[in-house]
């Protein structure tokens, strides 16, 4: 029974995610970090910002670092 609630919980999350998330994600994952902060800031785009945020996560920022380097 517990797998089955972990698992759930997982799926959960990935349910969160949208799909435009993931491709924008895709699409800068090869950007530098000052390409990636350049067009955090200039984005409206709420999905666009969020798959910048998601590839600091994964490279290994904090999300102090990650506050600190995009704030506005």
């Amino acid at each position: 029974m517990w797998m089955t609630s972990a698992c759930m919980l997982n799926l959960n999350i990935f349910d969160k995610m949208s799909t435009d998330v993931l491709s924008y994600k895709n699409a800068l994952e090869l950007n530098s970090e000052i390409q990636l902060i350049t067009k955090y800031k200039s984005s409206r785009c709420e999905d666009y910002k969020k798959a910048i945020v998601l590839i600091f996560k994964e490279r290994g920022y904090t999300r102090l670092e990650i506050g600190q380097l995009l704030e506005c």
